[in-house]
């Protein structure tokens, strides 16, 4: 028989070492660090998350435990990790990776909480980071659309496993137990999409909530409770539930072609291929495939800046799965509508002004008392979107026709958003200003982040993470 897929991922993660990780992917785990902990700070302004911080304040308060970002309160492990995960995903901006799964507000807060409690350092957090954003990455893969389409949201149930695999990395966990832990997240998991398509708010507590049952995954396995070797593709396994079958058949994908996958891609190439080098951030609070669609239009409007009402009509043209969130089988029927998901929207709003504002989630064009307002609600009108099965993800194209029959056009390829440390510190650092805290705190977040594997222990750069 062959090795199961729990068990090579298994033996890869408890052998893995900071001096293995290429250069490259410290760079992008650093990345992915410094976005999710400075937009934690914006989180916590949030009614959400200051609902998840009361709520864990309450009931979970521990005087030695792990810290909650920003509010700087202890609490269990459990609940200083769910609370700093809500955070960093209050605003919808925490990182994607394949556009449905949001893997950094579950695995950073489970790694933050257990190298704290633990004293670990730098090294030791980088290196769990990258293995647990690896393997998450890499089980989800090609099953995102499958997964979506049978009514369940893959950042919920797929969002167990990275934080399962930090947390037992962090621990020292060793291949048996991995192996426990990685079956225990698999039947710890779920959340369905009928949230985002009729207007419910369950799915805002997804994270944290994959982000506390990783954590549970992983402390159990240590307490040698044993978990199925075939967790994942056995009989009744993880992907016979959340995909329909243990083969490899998909019933969507993102883009054409044969609609089925090898099992045996899932752990191909470990060590060499790095999944974890895709994931993008959010800058805006909005929808990931929205993301793309606002900087290529700032890159459009800033080459041809037209007046607005000169403007016939706009063509965006987009991968077809971005154009029925959040599932291929149950789409949302009110996508049209200026809210969260809503391209026609993010499109007309960053047409009409340019650029759009990172920290304002301006989601009720014209009802305000300005025209410009009113000149964003008429555009959205002349905006249509259409879905492409031969355009990957994250790379709209967008089309402006004039009255007087020009054309202007612009495209991304799919991976502008898949930037380094140093864009990301450019762009994050381009928000300090507007956000309520001392500038030159959030230049030693940068600082410290950038330096991390520098540092005996993690502790400093929570620190800088709370108010002074």
């Amino acid at each position: 028989m062959a090795e199961s897929l729990s068990r090579t991922f298994s033996r890869y993660i408890a052998s893995l070492d900071y001096e293995a990780l290429p250069p490259e992917v410290v760079d992008k785990v650093k990345a992915s660090l410094l976005h999710a902990l400075i937009i934690s700070i914006v989180g916590a302004g949030t009614p959400l998350g200051q609902a998840a911080i009361a709520l864990v304040k309450e009931e979970e308060a521990k005087a030695d435990g792990a810290t909650i970002l920003v509010e700087g309160s202890r609490a269990t492990r459990f609940g200083a990790a769910s609370a700093n995960s809500k955070l960093m995903h209050a605003t919808n901006q925490g990182d994607s990776y394949r556009m449905l799964l949001h893997p950094g507000p579950c695995i950073i807060p489970a790694g933050l909480a257990t190298s704290e409690l633990g004293g670990h350092s730098g090294k030791e957090l980088l290196t769990a980071l990258a293995a647990g954003y690896e393997v998450e990455a890499r089980i989800g893969g090609d099953f995102i659309p499958t997964t979506q389409a049978r009514g369940f949201r893959s950042s919920a149930v797929y969002g167990t496993l990275g934080p399962a695999v930090t947390t037992g990395k962090l621990l020292g966990l060793t291949e048996g137990q991995l192996v426990t832990a990685l079956a225990l997240a698999c039947t710890f998991t779920g959340g369905t999409t009928e949230g985002p398509r009729s207007g419910g708010r369950e799915m805002v507590f997804h994270e944290p909530n994959a982000t506390r049952n990783g954590i549970m995954a992983a402390l159990l396995a240590r307490e040698n409770v044993r978990g199925s070797e075939l967790a994942l593709e056995g009989e009744a396994g993880f992907y016979n539930a959340f995909t329909g079958n243990n083969r490899g058949e998909l019933t969507h994908a993102f883009q054409e072609g044969p609609l089925q996958t090898e099992m045996a891609n899932v752990v191909a190439d470990l060590g060499s291929r790095w999944e974890l080098m895709h994931v993008t951030p959010k800058m805006y609070p909005t929808a990931g495939y929205n993301n793309p669609v606002i900087d290529l239009m700032v890159r459009l409007r800033a080459n041809h800046p037209v007046p607005v009402e000169e403007i016939e009509s706009i063509t965006l043209d987009m991968n077809w799965l971005e154009t029925t969130y959040p599932s291929p089988a149950f789409p949302n029927p009110a996508r049209r509508a200026p809210g969260l998901g809503s391209t026609q929207f993010y499109a007309a709003y960053t047409c009409v002004h340019g650029s759009y504002p990172p920290l304002s989630a301006r989601i009720d064009p014209g009802q305000g008392p300005s025209g410009e307002d009113h000149a964003v609600a008429g555009l959205m009108e002349r905006i249509e979107v259409v879905g492409h099965k031969d355009r990957p993800a994250f790379a709209p194209r967008i089309t402006i026709r004039l009255r007087d029959g020009t054309r202007h056009e612009d495209q991304f390829q799919g991976d502008e958003l898949e930037w380094d440390l140093a864009t990301e510190i450019r762009r994050i650092s381009a928000l300090f200003s507007e956000l309520p805290w001392p500038e030159d705190q959030l230049h030693s977040i940068v600082q410290a982040v950038s330096s991390l594997e520098g540092q005996s222990r993690v502790d400093p750069l929570i620190q800088l993470c709370v108010r002074r």
